[in-house]
């Protein structure tokens, strides 16, 4: 049995990096509350399990008894890290099922955004054109150097080596101040670094989702997505072919497929030997100059992502003639309740054709809802 694990505050464990951490508030009640929507993604011989209510009624009643850990045969969590390895430890998985500490470690040094350089340079040394990529981010350790990146690039986006959702990222438009100095300051302290790298006007975000499965890389496909303040906003759900056909009109195909294959290679250079499971690279199309580039490596996410989740719900229950919306609702009662209020999914084909779905349980308690929308004005 093949154990999933709804824990999102993934990225934020991965910068506290301690057994015990404890996550922000938002980020456990969201995995509180979602959990469920992994359902979505089982499989046969599959259950998921939240790690924030293992214990109680709601995990006997939905998730694998305890009694049944003999039964785990594979532990499939949203992302690997030393809390949720803390957490599977205390309701009996086996060590055999779990990473090791030296594993754990070369898997957070995966994660860390200077991956985002070397990947950038590897794309640049193998690209027939080189000169139209933008430059990798720089890794800076000094104040000096955070004073003089400004100076040099002018509209910067400073960004630490661990965060999520948007969170770690400062700014800076021609000069510093003594609170960015500070902000900046505090992250070098705290992680060592932090990344720099002139900021785009961005007109797409897109994502490339692999996985990482027995040694190889495998491409799932592609993730349309807004974002809200450098944080998820949702994805756009419709075919894979769509998506590029959109994408085409700023990115030539043939552009986008030579990116996936030199990114497929750097995978399986740098990350499949030491990863098992989903790798999301995130992307974006930038207008520069009056024309549209390509940014092809923005961040990897060695991790489930909303938008492979969106991708995968979307391919196995949506006829693929429906287009719509895969989003998370945040707020309180009364807008969790609102947006879940299901109009019921029309079937065509026995598949999804219309119609607004909580993909959770909303309860009286719920701030957070994963909503699937088909064919709506979006």
């Amino acid at each position: 049995m093949n154990l999933l694990v709804f824990n999102p505050e993934h990225d934020y464990a991965l910068a506290d990096n301690q057994p015990q951490f404890v996550a922000l508030r938002s980020a456990a009640q969201f995995a509180y509350d979602c959990a469920l929507f992994m359902r979505y993604l089982v499989e046969d011989e599959m259950v998921v399990l939240d790690a924030y209510h293992p214990f109680g009624s709601e995990f006997q009643k939905h998730f694998a008894p305890l009694e049944n850990a003999g039964r785990i045969t594979k532990v499939t969590p949203w992302g690997w890290d030393a809390a949720v390895v803390y957490q599977l430890r205390r309701i009996g998985v086996g060590e055999s099922l779990l990473p090791s500490e030296a594993r754990l470690t070369k898997l957070r040094e995966l994660a860390h955004r200077k991956t985002t350089i070397a990947a950038m340079n590897y794309l640049r040394n193998h690209h027939p054109r080189p000169e139209e990529l933008p430059d990798p981010p720089e890794y800076l350790t000094e104040i000096q150097e955070i004073e003089g990146f400004v100076q040099r690039k002018t509209d910067v986006i400073f960004k630490s080596p661990y965060s999520g959702n948007g969170r770690g990222h400062l700014y800076a438009h021609g000069t510093t101040n003594p609170t960015l100095l500070r902000q900046c300051g505090g992250v070098l302290k705290r992680q060592g670094g932090i990344l720099a790298e002139k900021q785009y006007t961005v007109v797409q975000d897109f994502a490339m989702e692999f996985e990482c499965r027995n040694g190889e890389v495998i491409f799932r496909g592609y993730s349309l997505f807004k974002t809200e303040h450098y944080g998820y906003g949702g994805n756009l759900l419709m075919p894979d072919s769509e998506i590029l056909r959109a994408l085409s009109r700023y990115v030539d195909i043939e552009e986008l497929a030579a990116v996936q294959s030199l990114v497929s290679d750097f995978l399986q250079k740098e990350i499949a030997p030491h990863y098992e499971g989903d790798a999301g690279v995130d992307m974006f199309v930038y207008q520069e100059d009056g024309s549209y580039k390509l940014h092809p490596f923005v961040e990897v996410n060695l991790r489930k992502t909303m938008g492979l989740a969106a991708h995968d719900i979307y391919a196995r229950y949506c006829h693929p003639e429906a287009r719509g919306t895969f989003r998370v609702v945040r707020g309180e009662v009364e807008t969790c309740h609102g947006a879940s209020q299901q109009t019921g999914m029309q079937l065509r084909d026995g598949l999804w054709w219309r119609g607004t779905m909580a993909l959770n349980p909303v309860t009286a308690a719920t701030r957070y809802a994963v909503v699937m929308e088909l064919n709506d004005s979006n």
